[in-house]
């Protein structure tokens, strides 16, 4: 109901039909007066609406050849540059331009000419030529009869929102300190250009780079010197690759690159040694005046090769021969490599699972006196591996100490022999020194003479019991530390040796300032003492030294009696060896005492 329309008759009566008609076209007129106000009233709101609305709005003739503009709104105008009058009459493709992705200008075309509606996000230019992300929506506007008579366009910039996803898309796949490339963003290239180059039987190479001893500059120059030289040695690096090679940074001091198109190995070589003097070349930080080197693995690609990932692999391990040749070298990946450290991999794996479910074992060879008597015993660890038999020591220890496996290994060995020295003198056998390797990362642990006092204190052996031998490398290392360590040892009466004496940096008038008691002479020399003048005369006057310092002398390896003799008449105190008595578990250990009549 839009509202009520009334007449007046010349006298009361009802309308006759022709009343009525006149009745009806006048409430038409008037209704329709009505409504057309009404709908001025509407389009008026509309209009004020789109013309104040922040997207832009563009409606264009569909009727008309190359569907000309006909509508803009000022929104439309400040957000390309252009006035109304140089839009109008012009079709909306004007905005695209040269990095306007055609696609998705296809896109448009093909589902207008569907009569569908569109959404799309494309690259147009404004009027002074800058470009900007179009968030367009477009939809046909259709007749009575369902014919599109025209297209109404509504746009917003979302320039920013692009730029802020375009940055975190570089951030997911580059390095944030030196801008290369990161690890997902090398291994999705290394993927593709390994496919690639099996397609064309052409080959590639991975060239992994570490700086030799960066990590001191971190530690005495700070962080933001060492990330400063971090930066150049990314930015000397990318100079120096070809354009379509692939740089990265793994993390760290860690640097990866991708090479194609190789032909031959000497176009690697040539690369290599310039990236080594590059580095090489003096670096000027903050003041400071620095210099690095690089170690680099080189690895090839293989046309068998499924897993394009284990190139890094291999690079990598490479890398690490080349730091094994001394640093500032490079090494090419070799199957033997990949043999060694899958060995490797495998013996740490099985050695975790010995340490974890208790299969290692301590034995114990005597140390004899020149009365034949016990001095004492040398706890030594043992692997009963259950495929390989007993792994050597000389195998496994090192590899503990690498991966730091030493640690449980070294607590475990204490705990052990403490226990079962205790449980000796339970047994009636006496009272035997034991004495126990340290590791160096055991010995400069800050919680190492508190651990030693609690073993002791929870197994109940008395800390004269108890003696420890070191290496002279542990002493070499941090030597004020060691010192300090070695005096607080001396307080609580333990009594400390050092090991495989001669093989060292360290000399006896070096020692005599040591709180000490034992140096034991290592087996290399005593070896041939009998036949070889050199050692004879080296094991001579060490015997002698140590004797005029106060400090026991003790011969390892001794497996002849000719050996045995000349040692006592050089006057060696203490005697180990396969001659005397070989390593033995403890149930073994307690008939060799009981039999030779007990402790000395």
């Amino acid at each position: 109901m839009l509202g009520t329309f009334g007449t007046y008759l010349p006298r009361p009566q009802a309308p006759d039909a022709a009343a009525r008609l006149l009745l009806d076209k006048a409430a038409d007129l008037a209704a329709l007066a009505v409504e057309r106000h009404q709908s001025r009233r509407t389009l008026r709101l509309l209009e004020r609406s789109v013309e104040g609305s922040i997207n832009g709005v563009v409606i264009a003739d569909a009727s008309r050849p190359d569907v000309p503009i006909i509508y803009v709104n000022p929104a439309f105008v400040r957000m390309t540059g252009y006035a109304k009058e140089e839009v109008l009459g012009r079709n909306c493709r004007f905005l695209q331009g040269a990095e306007t992705d055609p696609a998705a200008a296809a896109s448009i075309r093909q589902q207008l000419a569907r009569g569908e509606e569109v959404h799309v996000t494309l690259l147009n230019y404004r009027k002074d030529g800058t470009p900007f992300w179009n968030d367009l929506y477009v939809a046909p506007v259709r007749d009575a009869q369902g014919s599109i008579t025209h297209y109404v366009g509504m746009q917003n910039d979302v320039s920013a929102q692009k730029t802020y996803e375009s940055r975190l898309a570089h951030h997911a796949s580059h390095d944030a300190l030196t801008g290369l490339a990161n690890r997902s963003l090398f291994e999705d290239r290394l993927e593709h250009d390994v496919a690639l180059a099996i397609r064309r039987q052409e080959r590639l190479a991975v060239l992994f780079v570490d700086l030799d001893d960066f990590k001191p500059i971190n530690d005495t120059l700070g962080h933001a010197v060492g990330d400063d030289v971090l930066r150049e040695v990314a930015r000397r690096l990318q100079a120096s690759v070809r354009p379509g090679d692939t740089l990265a940074r793994m993390g760290g001091d860690e640097f990866v690159l991708l090479m194609t198109d190789i032909i031959r190995e000497e176009q690697v070589l040539t690369l290599v040694e310039r990236l080594m003097l590059e580095i090489a070349r003096p670096y000027l930080i903050d003041g400071h005046e620095l210099y690095l080197t690089c170690s680099i693995g080189i690895a090839l690609s293989d046309p068998a090769m499924t897993e394009p990932r284990e190139l890094i692999q291999q690079a990598d391990m490479a890398m690490y021969k080349a730091k094994q040749q001394g640093r500032n070298a490079y090494h090419w990946h070799t199957g033997e490599i990949t043999e060694q450290l899958g060995e490797r991999v495998r013996l740490r794996n099985d050695l975790q699972e010995a340490i974890v479910s208790g299969r290692m074992e301590l034995h114990y060879q005597p140390l004899i006196a020149g009365d034949g008597t016990l001095a004492g015993v040398e706890a030594l660890l043992r692997w009963p591996h259950p495929e390989r038999g007993y792994v050597s020591p000389e195998v496994f220890i090192p590899l503990a100490e690498s991966t730091g496996q030493i640690m449980p290994l070294s607590r475990w060995v204490l705990e052990r022999a403490c226990a079962d020295m205790v449980a000796l003198g339970q047994q009636g056998v006496g009272r035997v020194k034991v004495s126990v390797n340290l590791s160096p990362l055991q010995f400069h642990r800050p919680s190492f003479l508190a651990n030693l006092r609690q073993v002791l204190q929870q197994t109940g052996l008395p800390a004269e019991q108890l003696e420890l031998e070191l290496t002279e490398g542990i002493l070499m290392d941090n030597t004020e530390s060691a010192i300090d360590i070695l005096h607080a040892l001396r307080g609580m009466h333990i009594d400390v040796s050092i090991d495989d004496f001669g093989t060292g940096y360290s000399s006896l008038s070096y020692l005599r300032h040591l709180p000490i008691s034992k140096v034991k002479i290592d087996r290399s020399f005593i070896h041939e003492v009998t036949t070889n003048p050199h050692d004879a005369a080296i094991v001579q006057g060490m015997i002698s030294m140590a004797g005029h310092l106060g400090l026991r002398v003790v011969a390892e390896g001794v497996e002849t009696e000719a050996q045995q003799r000349q040692l006592e008449a050089w006057g060696c105190d203490l005697f180990q060896g396969y001659l005397l008595a070989k390593p033995m578990p403890l149930e073994a250990l307690s008939r060799f005492i009981i039999a030779r009549g007990g402790v000395a």
